[in-house]
């Protein structure tokens, strides 16, 4: 089995999942997904999954995968097509981690806003826009009472507070 890969552009290689990951195929697909790592050039490889079916034993994978290739320095992002694929990943919890997008756009762009260029650039925006403070009123203000079995995360989160 041979997965279909090609360049996107310079920094970016594409890799087709376009099989359900199973017991048989599934140390196949890890290491021809980690042949295709690059040792330099390339940043960033986005696995595009196909198939609808994302098995445990695919998450598996990718998270192998994505381990191999932050200890070659190299970025992975997932795009998932299908909303069965996009639905299992956020049950997952991992759509932040494998940087999930909808389509081969969005993992570029995914890719390239994580970038420290691009947080750089963000930092001095934001130092050029005057900070806007809304005015909240004296309910909001007030610390509520955790209730629940989840106390330490029931209460609402503000920035820098």
């Amino acid at each position: 089995m041979s997965l279909l890969s090609y360049r996107l552009d310079e920094s970016h290689v594409v890799v087709e999942l376009w099989e359900v990951v199973d017991p048989d195929n599934e140390s196949t697909i890890e290491r021809e997904l980690s042949r295709l790592l690059p040792c330099c050039g390339p940043s960033t490889v986005i696995v595009d999954v196909l198939t609808p079916l994302l098995t445990p034993r695919a998450l598996g994978v990718l998270l192998r995968v994505r381990g191999a290739a932050e200890q070659r320095g190299v970025s992975i992002a997932v795009v998932a097509r299908h909303e069965t694929t996009r639905e299992v990943l956020s049950a997952a919890g991992l759509n932040r981690l494998l940087r999930v997008a909808f389509s081969l756009q969005g993992a570029e762009l995914r890719s390239r806003g994580c970038g420290p260029g691009a947080d750089a650039s963000r930092r001095e925006k934001a130092r050029e826009r005057p900070e806007r403070r809304i005015a909240l009123p004296d309910l909001a203000r007030r610390p509520r009472k955790a209730v629940g079995p989840y106390t330490d995360t029931s209460l609402p989160r503000f920035p820098g507070k």
